[in-house]
């Protein structure tokens, strides 16, 4: 039996739910007091700016999502390398993400019985 997830979200967060899926399992296992971490990946860093506007496509704010887990003490990281070859600034990310470099996946991946990807 697993007891622990890492959930990877590699997606943009609007025009798929990939994203907001990835965040909702995340705060369900995290409600139910199942370690869980959530890495926000390839372009699933575009989930971790803060100047989204989801109203403009009447869809749920990703950030609203994600910062429900803090509430649960879900760690929420963003890899580094992928925010800048995409051009983001870590000045332009939302409060309470962890950016960290890409080498710490492996110990991320290593530390969590179930990786599920989004």
């Amino acid at each position: 039996m697993a007891n622990s997830t890492l959930v990877l979200i590699t997606k943009a967060p609007y025009g798929l739910e990939d994203a907001f899926a990835g965040l909702r399992l995340a705060l369900a296992m995290g409600v139910n007091g199942m370690k869980t971490s959530v890495v926000m990946v390839e372009d699933g860093v575009f989930n971790a700016v803060r100047t989204q506007r989801p109203e403009a496509v009447r869809m749920p704010s990703n950030i609203e999502a994600t910062k429900e887990l803090y509430d649960f003490e879900v760690p929420v990281y963003v890899v580094k390398e992928d925010l800048a070859a995409r051009g983001i600034s870590e000045a332009n990310l939302f409060d309470g993400l962890k950016v960290v470099p890409a080498s710490a996946l492996k110990d991320l991946v290593a530390d969590h019985d179930v990786v599920t990807t989004f």
